[in-house]
């Protein structure tokens, strides 16, 4: 499993009601956590993991998302606080003689408060405060993780006739996202706003009055699988809505906010044609095409010499027959070969068609093979 990048973006945060009764003044503290191989290692049958997630916290507190916001307005989320770029690659386990990859995983931690009379030091105080507990938190889950016994699991498992990575994978990822519910309990827990409250100075006895107020939280956790099938056109989207839980109904909230981005890997994918010319010879078929309301076999397909496809039409392959430079075949499960030829259609003389030999051995015929590959996927960075 091959290490990916990872484009993270909060993109808008829209005001349905702030908590003020004209402009409320929003502020967003954002951290990204990764729980994946750059910082987690396993020894082997080690009943544990060593390491830690990697943790990175955006900067700044009040006037974080530039200033207030209106009622039924959106305002962008800066880059500095939204905007995240990192890399994601699997946690190596090794138990009972297997080695496997763990796919990474990304959890997104978002918290929006209201700026109202704690002093910039003392939101910034809380702020740290508040990523010194996300941190510590997520640092004992890892140690928690339970690996005793993995390695039995891993041998039932391939008695089961299932692989060791499937195994290893599945008990894994089951634990990892106990990290992120335990992490997603923990901090809807009063422990963020008590922080933003025990934090308000250095001018206490006026901040102690109406100190900031914590908004809400968003977590989103997505495995290195999830991630590792988008691409800058197939991006997982991010939306949110922030508002007190408490209320009943999110109407009924003092504040209701929704939060929008999207997380992908920034990368594009471009289609190569595989090669669609052969040399004289004798070629094997081992894939087709169909396409028409009525399906019909529009391209053959093979594998060349180097282990390349290739793929050609079928007025391309009738032309090469007609030739006498190339014959086609196709090998059935019992190793007879039967020849492709050209068979003209009795309901329409101007439209032939291509078809196998008849034999005994009905896995060799042309209809029954699989799609064959016309082009290959590439990728590269997307800007």
């Amino acid at each position: 499993m091959a290490t990916i990048p990872v484009r993270l973006r909060l993109e808008q945060l829209f005001c349905y009601h702030g908590a003020d009764e004209s402009d409320s003044e929003p502020y967003l503290w954002t951290v990204v956590v990764t729980l994946d191989g750059r910082t987690i290692t396993h020894r082997p049958d080690a009943p544990s993991l060593d390491g830690a997630p990697g943790i990175w916290s955006s900067p700044g507190s009040h006037g974080s998302l530039g200033g207030p916001v209106g009622i039924g307005e959106n305002r962008t989320v800066p880059a500095a606080v939204g905007h995240h770029d990192t890399t994601l690659e699997p946690i190596v386990i090794t138990a009972a003689g297997h080695r496997v990859e763990v796919p990474g995983r990304l959890v997104l931690v978002a918290i929006l408060l209201e700026d109202d009379m704690t002093s910039d030091a003392g939101a910034e105080a809380a702020h740290a405060k508040v990523v010194d507990l996300l941190r510590t938190e997520l640092t004992e889950a890892v140690a928690d993780l339970d690996l005793d016994g993995v390695g039995a699991k891993i041998l039932r498992g391939l008695a089961e006739g299932r692989t060791a990575q499937d195994v290893a994978t599945e008990y894994l990822q089951q634990r990892m996202k106990r990290v992120v519910d335990r992490l997603n309990r923990y901090a809807q827990d009063v422990a963020i706003a008590t922080i933003v409250r025990e934090l308000s100075f250095p001018a206490a006895v006026v901040e102690a009055s109406d100190p900031d107020d914590f908004q809400g939280i968003v977590v989103r956790s997505w495995s290195q699988d999830e991630l590792a099938a988008s691409d800058t056109h197939r991006r997982l989207a991010v939306d949110e809505l922030i508002y007190d839980h408490g209320a009943g109904h999110r109407e009924a909230s003092a504040y209701n906010y929704a939060l929008h981005g999207h997380v992908w890997q920034p990368i594009e994918e471009y289609w190569v044609p595989v090669a669609d010319t052969l040399p004289p010879g004798r070629w094997q078929v081992t894939g087709i095409q169909r396409t028409g309301r009525k399906p019909f076999i529009s391209t053959l397909g093979g594998v060349l010499p180097d282990g390349s496809p290739w793929a050609m039409s079928k007025s391309r392959v009738m032309d090469l027959l007609r030739a006498g430079t190339h014959t086609f075949f196709v090998r059935g499960e019992t190793g007879a070969e039967a020849d492709v030829v050209t068979t003209e259609n009795e309901d329409n003389p101007y439209f032939p068609y291509l078809a196998t030999v008849a034999d005994a051995d009905p896995t060799n015929n042309l209809s029954t093979l699989p799609p064959c590959t016309v082009a290959i996927r590439h990728t590269r960075p997307a800007p």
